[in-house]
């Protein structure tokens, strides 16, 4: 195990910057996910760590240890990339080995240390195959074995998962979460996926444009976001965020009106009037339908029936998108007008930047 210290890295391309001054901490037997949308930088974050990219600015600390122009080898990490790179004419057993005979490690001790990979990975009787006789997630576990077969002090993956299918990108996210469970090692782990990084990640780091916007456990960044960005890219279907026309504070209350005359009280956890402009955030699974006067007026265009639960989407009186969640097999007409509530307490007030004013407290 290992900790890594990133100190205001910066990777730039020319007059392209890629990474601004990146500013992390990963403790020893972390599983940290780097997530994001395409081209945030988080790939080629990773790729600075592994040492495959160099950096533009900054320090990369591993257990204090300065690695910064360190070259791979040096490192004591190891990678697994989106696309398998087995070799196709090697068994499975020669893959798993071949950083070790690489190495000069004696054949002995490379064959005792396959078959304890070979065991821990499921793979024993697969050993004599070559790639081409194996399935996506047997290909992926054998990459996955070539890394663990180095004893590397820090695990990397770059989207290991993006070229399966989605019954085996579950099965796979469930074996990473019992090999990191079982070896402890520090784990980086890069991806597009936020299922996989709220599933798998003790801390999640989102990014933007190069950016850090939050990092913090997968509950954390679920229930207090910081920002508007990282509010609506976690979570599926995605959060709604419904423009506030004005806003008034009084007697230890906030009133919200919104366009068509409907209203939101919330207790005065922060002075509206402090704010140019206000949004609400509120996620689809903590709107209600109601017969309020005050509530919302949502106009149903499409029903999405899920078995478990219903998808709700429409427009409101002023054209503004809104989706609801509703548990069980609820019927509903197109083109019927409901009246929609929000559970206050999870409520999340956005100012004109994007920031969250009032941070949610953890639930209890």
């Amino acid at each position: 195990m290992a900790s890594v210290e990133l100190q205001n890295i910066h990777k730039a391309y020319g007059s392209v910057d890629i990474i601004k001054s990146c500013n992390l901490q990963v403790h020893e037997g972390e599983f940290i996910v780097l997530v994001g949308p395409s081209g945030c930088g988080k790939s080629t974050l990773l790729r600075c760590i592994a040492g495959l990219e160099p950096v533009s600015g900054g320090r990369l600390l591993v257990d204090g240890e300065d690695l910064t122009h360190a070259a791979p080898v040096e490192r004591g990490v190891a990678m697994v990339f989106q696309s398998y790179a087995l070799y196709p004419h090697m068994t499975v057993a020669q893959n798993i080995g071949f950083g070790l005979k690489i190495a000069g490690e004696r054949k002995e001790a490379i064959a005792a240390r396959v078959r304890e990979v070979a065991a821990l990975l499921h793979l024993d009787a697969l050993l004599e195959r070559k790639p081409k006789a194996l399935s996506g997630g047997q290909r992926q576990r054998v990459a996955i074995g070539r890394a663990l077969a180095r004893k590397p002090r820090i695990f990397l993956f770059d989207e290991p998962l993006s070229n399966l299918d989605a019954a085996l990108r579950a099965e796979m996210r469930v074996e990473l979460a019992k090999l990191h469970q079982e070896l402890g090692n520090t784990m980086i782990y890069v991806t597009h996926d936020q299922v996989e990084a709220m599933t798998l990640a003790t801390r999640m780091v989102v990014m933007q444009a190069g950016v850090v916007e939050q990092v913090g456990t997968p509950l954390e960044l679920f229930n207090r976001p910081a920002t508007r960005f990282v509010a609506g890219f976690l979570g599926q279907p995605t959060m709604n965020f419904i423009r506030v026309q004005t806003s008034d504070c009084t007697a230890g209350r906030s009133r919200l009106l919104f366009a068509g005359d409907s209203c939101l009280d919330l207790d005065a956890r922060v002075n509206p009037g402090a704010a140019q402009a206000l949004e609400v955030g509120v996620r689809p699974e903590d709107c209600r339908l109601s017969c309020d006067a005050q509530a919302l007026d949502l106009r149903i265009e499409v029903v999405e029936q899920l078995g478990s639960d219903t998808m709700v989407h429409g427009h409101l009186v002023d054209g503004q998108r809104m989706t609801l969640r509703l548990p069980g097999q609820a019927r509903f007409k197109l083109g019927q007008q409901v009246g929609v509530s929000l559970v206050a307490e999870r409520v999340i007030l956005f100012d004109a930047q994007g920031r969250n004013l009032a941070p949610l407290e953890k639930p209890a």
